[in-house]
């Protein structure tokens, strides 16, 4: 309803949405909706109609990143590696700077019209709306690199660079190493020509890449192979010399070192006692790990030569039989019963077994110990003994060892590069290729920019959504009641009748009166006077076992129809034969004296004050036979004469004379009056002006109203019969079904 989103509102029942009133708010707000909505879909289309539209190619480049390894110092050409980081290094190298730059000197397209200096001729507001548009349909704007040596490019080859980067796209296809690389450019042929040179230029620069790196080890080897030639010509030179110098010849060991007997035998048994007392270090290890944890009262059976036992790993597994058995026979017999008594010395022999068994395993232990250690002891004897034997070699068999040794060392180097050298010139002569095209670009036919149906699409979801939220916007701005369902759920009072706004036109006034009595008059069966006659009943209702007699009409605001509700309540119920009086206690604003020509008049004021007789003012109407007490004079306590002692009486000499007295009272908003009068009322009737008077206003002045049931109802006035039935369906005249039951 007003003031709140309609779409949101939960109904009575147990659906979160209530669907009656979403359709109300949709009758009510489907033009603005519609006009907001074809307003942005116009203006999108007419965007549509000036942007130019842009082709995308399409190349596709499979990446091989299988090599052959060759060692370097600058790790050329490793081993197959596949990892993604690696294929987006390769969708980096795409985009570089460097390479696109090859693009832009090959192409020339400093002087393209499109990527060249000015590619976008014409306003301001084109450029914005075409790159606005184009950031909504694409994945996002690249910003151009930098890299080492850009400062070096001219001005218009990097503007250049930046605007091929804008329309250049690389994305990796799904989990595979193929690359997409695409292109977007106002000329479909341009888009393919471009889109196949970036290709080309990528498969050239892995070429040629891979072609220097190579090239470069190569020379690399070359030197270092001279350097390490030179050494290994004077190391084997100095060997040979020291030996014709010195008279040394001796059998070799294979390695190209002279060595003698002694030196052979000295070398085994050095060997022998490495690994003697390698053994005896392990085993004085496991013999003092089981000494230890005796010596600190540990368990003992944690040794792990004690757990790897199989005699102790048995008999663990008979104690805990055993275990299991003495528990049963202690269930079922007792502590002292004879099996008991057997088991448990069962059990203690198989403890003195595991025991004795422990034991021998750390004697194993020791002796073991003791026997790796005799073997050490031996073999250092002997080391001993050949040492001595050796310290009669002459000092220069050490000298020319040494001098071996580095010729050994510079020959083993040399060969090693040798080697590397051969496959690094291989490869200068052999390039196997780390990317190819498996598919080239070809001309598009259908222009990927503007994607015409779907900004059509979005900008029709969006003109709906503003105009959907202009619509709630305007609906919260209203915050008067537009239908009797909404008055009862806000204020909790029974609307009861809804009256439309009387058009009194056609009509003038009988004998002075009000030209609303002359309406009521003249068409008794008229869509009003029926809303009349429901408001009477609906009032007698109110309190069916003490119909009331006093009925008050006041409203929250001014303006809001009450006094023409009050003086067609009075001429309805005179027009039925009853005995009616419409007092008007508006004391500041006797709009019902007017309406009667009675202002100024002697009249309430004068009664309560008592400054005129009784005689002459009471007035009978002749056209609607209502009596009327109109305001009379001016006054500046209202409030104490509304309150006072002579109102209740005069109030209680109507009740006793007529059969229904009409009290025609101030707003309550502005004014006291209404509720002061509210007391010695039988019933108050509290008029609200259909999609107007605030509904908070509303509350606030019934909420001002004294006594509990004081109110009898609402009624919904000048209800716009047009506008009406888009408020719900049960509205009242909701519908034209309802003419054909009266009379206008």
């Amino acid at each position: 309803m007003h003031g709140q989103i309609p779409m949101l509102r939960p109904s009575e029942g147990t659906n979160l949405l209530d669907v009656p009133h979403i359709l109300d708010f949709l009758n009510r707000r489907w033009r603005l909706i519609a006009m907001v909505a074809a307003a942005i879909i116009s203006l999108t289309f007419i965007v549509l109609l000036v942007l130019t539209p842009r082709y995308t190619a399409q190349t596709e480049i499979l990446l091989d990143l299988r090599q052959q390894t060759v060692s370097s110092p600058d790790q050329l050409m490793p081993g197959a590696v596949f990892d993604p980081l690696v294929v987006d290094s390769q969708i980096a190298i795409i985009k570089s700077v460097s390479l696109l730059r090859r693009v832009v000197e090959k192409e020339n397209l400093v002087n393209d019209p499109e990527f060249g200096v000015d590619p976008n001729a014409g306003p301001p507001w084109y450029s914005f709306i075409t790159n606005f548009i184009r950031s909504l349909t694409s994945s996002g704007t690249p910003e151009p690199v930098a890299e080492a040596g850009e400062d070096a490019i001219p001005r218009d080859v990097r503007i250049t660079i930046a605007r091929l980067q804008q329309a250049l796209t690389v994305t990796r296809e799904g989990a595979t190493y193929v690359l997409l690389v695409e292109f977007s450019s106002e000329d479909p042929v341009k888009a393919a020509r471009l889109s196949n040179a970036i290709s080309n230029a990528f498969i050239l620069d892995q070429l040629e890449a891979r072609f220097d790196a190579a090239r470069r080890s190569a020379s690399w080897f070359d030197q270092r192979l001279q350097t390490l030639r030179d050494e290994l010509r004077k190391s084997e030179e100095a060997v040979e010399s020291f030996r014709a110098q010195n008279n040394l010849v001796g059998p070799s060991n294979g390695t190209g070192i002279t060595t003698t007997l002694n030196e052979t035998q000295m070398s085994e048994i050095s060997g022998n006692l490495v690994a003697a007392r390698a053994d005896a270090a392990e085993k004085q290890a496991k013999f003092a790990q089981a000494q230890r944890i005796i010596r600190e009262g540990g368990n003992v059976q944690a040794v792990p030569d004690v757990l790897r036992s199989q005699v102790i790993s048995n008999l663990r597994g008979q104690q805990a039989e055993v275990n299991r058995r003495e528990a049963d026979l202690v269930a079922r017999y007792g502590e002292r019963h004879p099996l008991v008594v057997n088991v448990r010395a069962e059990r203690r022999e198989l403890e003195r077994q595991i025991n004795a068994e422990v034991t021998r395993v750390i004697g194993v232990l020791k002796n073991d110990y003791d026997v790796a250690q005799s073997r050490v002891d031996s073999l250092a004897s002997s080391v001993a003994t050949a040492s001595g034997q050796a310290g009669t070699d002459n000092a220069l068999s050490v000298r020319l060892r040494e001098l071996e040794r580095v010729a050994l060392a510079n020959k083993t180097l040399y060969e090693s590069f040798l080697g590397q050298s051969k496959i690094a010139t291989e490869q200068t002569s052999f390039q196997v290729r780390e990317a190819r095209i498996i598919s080239a670009a070809t001309t598009p036919s259908i222009p990927t920019f503007p994607k015409t149906l779907l900004i059509m699409i979005l900008a029709g979801v969006a003109g709906v959504m503003v105009g959907a939220g202009l619509a709630v916007l305007l609906e919260a701005l209203n915050a008067g009641f537009n239908s009797p369902r909404q008055v009862e759920e806000t204020l909790g009072l029974p609307v009861l009748t809804s009256i439309e706004r009387a058009d009194l036109s056609d009509f003038t006034a009988r004998d002075g009166g009000p030209v609303l009595a002359a309406y009521l008059l003249a068409k008794p069966l008229s869509r009003y006077s029926e809303s009349i006659r429901s408001l009477r009943a609906g009032i007698q209702m109110s309190d069916v076992d003490n119909p009331p007699k006093v009925i008050q009409v006041t409203s929250s605001a001014p303006n809001e129809g009450k006094t023409s509700i009050a003086l067609s309540l009075a001429v309805s119920s005179a027009s039925s034969g009853k005995k009616t009086v419409l007092v008007d206690c508006d004391l500041r604003r006797p709009t019902a004296s007017s309406l009667f020509g009675l202002q100024g008049q002697p009249g309430l004021v004068e009664l309560l004050t008592q400054t005129a007789s009784h005689e002459g003012i009471l007035h009978r109407d002749k056209a609607t036979g209502v009596f009327v007490l109109p305001a009379g004079g001016r006054t500046q306590n209202p409030p104490d004469l509304l309150s006072s002692q002579r109102m209740q009486q005069l109030i209680d000499h109507l009740r006793q004379n007529f059969d229904l007295v009409v009290i025609d009272t101030p707003p309550i908003g502005p004014v006291i009056d209404a509720a002061l009068l509210a007391s010695i009322a039988d019933k108050v009737l509290f008029t609200v002006r259909w999609s107007a008077t605030s509904r908070e206003l509303v509350q606030h002045a019934v909420d001002q109203i004294p006594g509990d049931r004081k109110i009898c109802g609402v009624a919904l006035n000048m209800i716009d019969v047009r506008r009406a039935p888009k408020y719900g369906r049960y509205s009242y005249y909701s519908s034209n079904y309802y003419n054909k039951y009266y009379v206008e």
